[in-house]
């Protein structure tokens, strides 16, 4: 059969049918798109500019895409920017705590950090150098700086620390006495401040810890020295100036001499500090001592560290450091000497030197005094006014 063979009516309704078809097919298509586009149109909420409300779908979303690329241009910017700050501010805290440390061993103070939680505590090398004690030779403990303080200075310290732990102090000062290895005492200058966390609550004390020996024995030894004035006895402010002269040094012994003849190869002792107490004064010739390069020189002499070396002799008298100064009479000549020594090396850094110099002056008034008396008892006093001319 043909198409002409096919009645007109039904070639009609065929043809009908069809387009039909195709209509409900392009509405189909049409809602499907329009679905699509949807997706990628801004929000209800949201509002389009003008000529983005005129614009086919497709350009709307292409707007979107360029506000989106420029949102992500400036979050990406305010990154970078905040990056930078952190590099810079990382710079900054690192230069800052160079300067701290700079600080701190230039002001040679020494570190300490003591946890609250857990009494743990953390001592810098230069702490536990103070002390004489090598880096792994403590253990990370606050009673590790408790037990060595003296006893008497216990009840003080704790009271500070008290005070400081219940908020009646703005920080920790204190002074005491620390136990050194070879058993001697240390003075030292603690200082702390309390660290909290974020509710408030004291999590940490952190300070320094400076070596005041040295200051505290010429306090000591300027109250010493003005006691010593005031004293009736030329015999017991000899005795009182070699003991405040042992004490400032921080040596085992010190002593006052006079020359025994002119020009002098032997000196006579007149007061003597030993091992804690007063000792024998001897006689003794000067030949291969550090006490004659002092009276011959007429200057200071000082061996830190090596007393035994340049002088044999010394050693045997177990003198390893040595310190002497010259004492001078009123016409300028060498009278005696004020010296101190001790069995292990003293400090490189010696006292002020108007403090050295006042001992000396000290030490020779009394010997200037002593070589008077001595010429001129007070029995013969009466009978020098007498043929004195008017």
């Amino acid at each position: 059969m043909t198409w002409q063979m096919i009645p007109a009516w039904i070639a009609v309704a065929l043809l009908t049918a069809l387009c039909c078809v195709l209509i409900v097919r392009r509405f189909k298509l049409k809602g499907q798109i329009d679905r699509i586009a949807a997706r990628f149109m801004l929000t209800s909420d949201e509002v389009l500019s003008p000529e983005a409300e005129t614009l086919p779908s497709q350009d709307a979303i292409k707007v979107r895409l360029a506000q989106l690329r420029e949102s992500m241009e400036a979050v990406r910017k305010q990154l970078e920017d905040e990056a930078e700050r952190r590099r810079t501010a990382e710079i900054a805290r690192r230069q800052l705590e160079e300067r701290y440390g700079m600080a701190i061993r230039g002001a040679d103070d020494a570190l300490w950090e003591w946890d609250l939680r857990d009494d743990r505590a953390r001592f810098s090398p230069r702490w536990k150098a103070l002390l004489g004690n090598a880096e792994e030779e403590l253990v990370e403990h606050i009673h590790e700086w408790w037990d060595r303080v003296h006893p008497d200075d216990r009840e003080a310290v704790q009271l500070a620390v008290g005070e400081h732990l219940t908020g009646k102090t703005s920080g920790l000062h204190t002074e005491h006495r620390l136990r050194h290895q070879d058993g001697s005492w240390r003075w030292v200058k603690a200082r702390g401040k309390l660290v909290t966390d974020g509710a408030g609550t004291p999590v940490r004390m952190v300070g320094l810890v400076s070596d005041i020996t040295a200051s505290r024995r010429m306090q000591e030894a300027v109250v010493d020295l003005a006691n010593s004035l005031s004293a009736v006895s030329g015999d017991e402010c000899l005795r009182k100036l070699v003991r405040s002269f042992a004490t400032v040094l921080g040596v085992r012994e010190a002593f006052v001499c006079e020359c025994s003849d002119y020009p002098t190869t032997r000196v006579r002792m007149l007061a003597r500090w030993k091992a804690g107490e007063h000792a024998r004064c001897v006689e003794f010739d000067l030949t291969g001592t550090a006490c004659e390069n002092v009276i011959q020189s007429g200057h200071t002499v000082f061996a830190p560290r090596d007393a035994g070396e340049r002088w044999p002799l010394e050693k045997q008298y177990e003198r390893l450091s040595y310190l002497g100064l010259a004492c001078y009479d009123s016409g300028g000549r060498v009278i005696g000497h004020i010296a101190c020594a001790d069995d292990k090396p003293m400090p490189e850094e010696l006292p002020h030197q108007a403090i050295l110099k006042i001992f000396a002056m000290r030490a020779a008034m009394e010997l200037e005094r002593v070589t008077f008396e001595r010429r001129h008892p007070p029995s013969a006093l009466p009978l020098i006014a007498a043929v004195a001319p008017r």
